[in-house]
């Protein structure tokens, strides 16, 4: 670093003033920080060496607020730069440095800097929000506070400096001389990461005290001023007995493939789905809105009264005995095996519970409805039993999201708000994460170099105590049960009219032509009495909840939930590419890499994805703390290598038996009237 770059450091940091801190924690011991006006970026660029299986850095380049940009090679440069800015620094001030994906970088700079526990805050194991360095440099996670890569943010912001191509596969090291065009590419993340924040920070008001950590920080501030008034809520804060009844019973969105299509590739399949679906279920349906009560001594009888007769919200723990299902050719049996325990000669299909001797569960009184209406039960017995009043959530809630939801839809597609659109919709998104957040999530600590829970010397109970929560918990739980309720009637009518395929959470995959005027005029009569229901920019009215007639597929083949493969019709009647959806393959090269091979008559057990995916491996303590290569050493310290993986597309031998069998079905029944034969 010359002479002249470190007095423009010195310069910038001098002439650069402190943000007044914000009132409020004075029984804080903490003393406050002082943050510099200044909006940086750290970013590091690394190289995989296979034969050791180790990564190492080449470039790191820091952005100081858009008004200079530095560039090392090494660590040692690195730690130079720090000191330069560090002892320019008063006591309690502080650079503020976003790190995109934070958590990588971190595993490479503890390397270098013991970071003390009380230095680094991790969400989960391995995964940083923030973290200070010698107690003047604040890194911030912007991955966790846009909820989205590198390059999504750069243009959602819109920002002059977006990511640039770049070739990965080049082995680089830090001798290796980078051109123009290298270069170019990693000043402009971290110019453009600079850009996006500061921009985001004037279209919000914020600054460094009041911006968000996380993408849902936004709609946690907007949610607690608005409730902050209904001092009722608290009471409703579940109880550790309640709490633990609470997480048993919580279960997200409804995901299953019908075993009976499974393997099979479909023509003209259709897809509908249901607009805003968690939103719609805080808007228009009923929630608990009083403490829960337990029940003692509490019967089947008891039971049923509740839910039918006085329309309670209940949690129950229940012993089911002689399951089965009333039909045979029922495609999305609702029962999953997580979900319950001490099974006995169950019979399952990918996870879920066809029949069982006996099966122990916690369960909604939605839920419960669900069970009841798919399964012929031969014996039930009540093991704990507690209700609450059903009631509308808060009206000040409730506008909230309706706000989110009138702004998105107005602003869709119309030039010069893309910004306002896309966070009005990010805020939308967001609701159900915020209420379905776990109260008594683990705290993690970084101790002596590595991550511990807090759970593994304190109860549940206690971290309930200590994370104060602000939120009802059940109103997550009971959010999710009404989508899976909503859902549930959508595969009904897929059964009746047609024939269900495929569902996921919010969506319906079927053959045959569905009525769905019924259902939506229903939507939407009781979401204009909400007032869930939003005009587009054409004049057009939504309305939350109804379903929607997605593009048909050309062509369709699952082998299981999350694991499918498709083809759309082009708009001059041609079959598209193929794409796919398979948790852990990247979605574009997934599709690229199969279409290549073969298409959509390769989505079978055996195929291999290459894919261009990678895996994580943590070297903590490299064995290897020195490598030679063309001449020159080059020290290893904690890194991350990146490495390429493989996905192995397969099916479990329960379901492969279970598949096989199916046969016996196919023959009295009419779907191989309309099934192409491959």
């Amino acid at each position: 670093m010359t002479a002249e770059e470190k007095g423009r450091i010195v310069e910038i940091i001098k002439e650069t003033d402190c943000l007044k801190p914000p009132k409020g924690n004075k029984g804080s011991r903490k003393p406050k920080p002082f943050y510099k006006n200044l909006v940086c970026a750290f970013d590091i660029e690394t190289t995989y060496i296979k034969e050791i299986n180790q990564s190492v850095m080449y470039s790191w380049q820091f952005e100081l607020d858009n008004k200079m940009t530095v560039i090392g090679r090494t660590w040692s440069e690195y730690e130079e730069l720090l000191d330069i800015i560090c002892e320019n620094l008063k006591t309690a001030e502080f650079i503020v440095v976003y790190v995109h994906n934070l958590s990588y970088e971190f595993q490479f700079l503890s390397g270098i800097y013991d970071f003390k526990p009380d230095e680094v805050f991790a969400v989960d194991s391995r995964k940083i929000l923030k973290c200070t360095q010698h107690n003047h440099i604040e890194y911030r996670c912007s991955y966790l506070h846009s909820n989205m890569s590198l390059d999504k943010y750069l243009r959602k912001m819109d920002v002059p400096n977006k990511k640039l191509a770049y070739d990965y596969s080049k082995q680089r090291f830090w001798f290796t001389p980078l051109d123009k065009d290298e270069i170019d590419y990693i000043i402009n993340d971290v110019k453009g990461l600079v850009q996006a924040i500061k921009k985001e920070m004037v279209l919000e008001g914020d600054d460094l005290y009041t911006t968000p950590f996380t993408s849902t920080g936004y709609v946690r501030r907007d949610f607690k001023k608005a409730i902050r008034p209904c001092r009722w809520v608290r009471s409703l804060l579940p109880d550790f007995e309640t709490y633990e009844m609470l997480r048993k019973a919580f279960r997200g969105g409804n995901t299953h493939a019908n075993r009976f299509f499974a393997g099979e590739i479909l023509t003209d399949v259709k897809s509908a789905d249901r607009s805003s679906s968690y939103p719609e279920t805080q808007c228009n349906h009923t929630y608990p809105i009083s403490p829960f009560r337990f029940v003692d001594n509490a019967t089947v009888d008891t039971l049923q009264s509740l839910i039918t007769r006085r329309n309670k919200a209940v949690l129950v723990e229940v012993n089911f005995k002689g399951v089965k299902l009333h039909r045979y050719d029922w495609g999305c049996p609702y029962l999953s095996k997580d979900k319950c325990s001490s099974i006995i000669n169950g019979v399952y299909d990918n996870g879920r519970i066809l029949s069982c001797d006996y099966c122990n569960t916690t369960i909604t009184d939605i839920d419960f409805k669900i069970i009841i209406s798919e399964y012929d039960i031969e014996g039930m017995e009540v093991v704990k039993l507690c209700y609450a009043n059903y009631g509308k959530l808060p009206s000040v809630m409730t506008d909230l999201i309706k706000d989110y939801y009138r702004r998105k839809t107005e602003l869709k597609n119309v030039d010069g708000h893309e910004y306002y659109y896309h966070k009005a919709k990010e805020k939308l998104n967001a609701i159900y994460g915020m209420t379905a957040q776990d109260p008594a999530i683990d705290t993690i600590l970084y101790e002596d170099n590595e991550f511990h829970r807090k759970s593994e010397n304190v109860s549940r109970e206690t971290l309930l105590a200590e994370n104060h929560p602000w939120l009802p918990y059940q109103w997550g739980v009971w959010c999710t049960a009404w989508a899976r309720w909503e859902l549930e009637r959508g595969i009904i009518l897929a059964h009746d009219q047609g024939f269900f395929v495929y569902t996921d959470t919010d969506s319906v995959k079927y053959l045959g032509d569905l009525d769905w005027s019924g259902y939506n005029q229903e939507k939407e009569e009781v979401s204009k009495y909400n007032g869930a229901y939003a005009i587009d920019s054409q004049g057009v009215t939504h309305y939350m909840g109804q379903y929607e007639i997605e593009q048909t597929y050309c062509r369709f083949i699952t082998l299981g939930a999350k694991k499918y493969a498709f083809t759309y019709y082009n708009e001059d009647g041609s079959e598209s590419g193929v794409r796919i959806t398979v948790a852990g393959v990247p979605k574009k090269a997934g599709a690229e890499e199969l279409q290549k091979a073969g298409g959509i008559e390769l989505f079978k057990p055996g195929f291999l994805f290459n894919a261009g995916k990678l895996e994580s491996v943590y070297n903590d303590d490299p064995e290897i703390k020195k490598y030679e290569i063309d001449g020159h050493v080059i020290d290893i310290t904690k890194n991350v290598a990146l490495r390429p993986t493989t996905y192995l597309l397969s099916i479990t031998a329960e379901y492969e038996e279970l598949l096989s069998d199916r046969e016996i079905y196919e023959k009295s029944i009419r779907i191989l009237d309309i099934r192409p034969q491959s």
